[in-house]
């Protein structure tokens, strides 16, 4: 693990060569953050994107910092969301860990709830609506992209301790975490969905009653046909 300092290439937290069982392939994982416009941004990544105010040179200034994840197989959705998910559960799991190791404190020989917790560097990045993906020459496609009135942070990229995949190992964590990338692939378009079917039941609770003709009875068949 290493941070490199060249402030124009960004900042790399780690590295990490993983092995693709499936192509043979070493694929690469890494993450760089900066400030758009001002550090590079890694070619072929997963990227996140986060305004905020800071002080640059002296000046208080907005500016969008990145957060960019190397480790994206394809073009594909599924495979862009992938490296985004690691990063996430891997923060809660280490935050978690952090929490219940500093946990307990005892104070006038009683066992207290210290409070200690460590605060999330990479949720504030899921304040946005969209994943981007960086081509070859590091530029920004919008490669996911929310519903507006959605945001990151409302979905199953940002997983809790309460679900499997907090604890999942092995083959059951390869599992849950391709079965949570399409999901969240999926919850990309709900609320457009949502709206499509609130504007159904809408418009059938002011749809006016239509009145069916009663069926004939048994007699009044058959004096029809005599008539006939």
């Amino acid at each position: 693990m290493g941070v490199n300092k060249q402030a124009r290439k960004g900042r790399q937290v780690e590295t990490i060569m993983a092995k693709n069982n499936a192509t043979n392939n070493n694929v690469k994982f890494n993450v760089t953050y900066g400030i758009l416009g001002t550090d590079n941004v890694p070619a072929n990544a997963a990227v996140l994107l986060n305004e905020r105010k800071m002080r640059i040179e002296g000046d208080l200034v907005s500016a969008t910092e990145f957060l960019a994840i190397d480790g994206v197989k394809s073009t594909k959705a599924e495979d862009i969301v992938m490296p985004v998910l690691a990063v996430m559960l891997a923060d809660l799991r280490e935050r978690e860990g952090f929490a219940n190791e500093f946990k307990v404190v005892v104070l006038n020989g009683t066992e207290t709830d210290s409070r200690i917790r460590a605060k999330s560097y990479f949720t504030k990045y899921l304040k946005g609506n969209v994943i981007y993906k960086s081509n070859s020459e590091g530029n920004l496609n919008k490669a996911v992209i929310l519903d507006e009135g959605l945001r990151l942070s409302g979905t199953c990229i940002k997983p809790t301790a309460k679900q499997p995949i907090f604890t999942a190992k092995g083959n059951d964590l390869r599992v849950i975490m391709h079965q949570t990338a399409l999901a969240f692939i999926k919850q990309a378009s709900m609320f457009s969905g949502i709206i499509s079917k609130a504007r159904a039941i809408f418009e059938c609770a002011y749809t006016e009653e239509q009145k069916v003709a009663p069926k004939p009875t048994k007699t009044e068949t058959a004096q029809a046909v005599a008539a006939a």
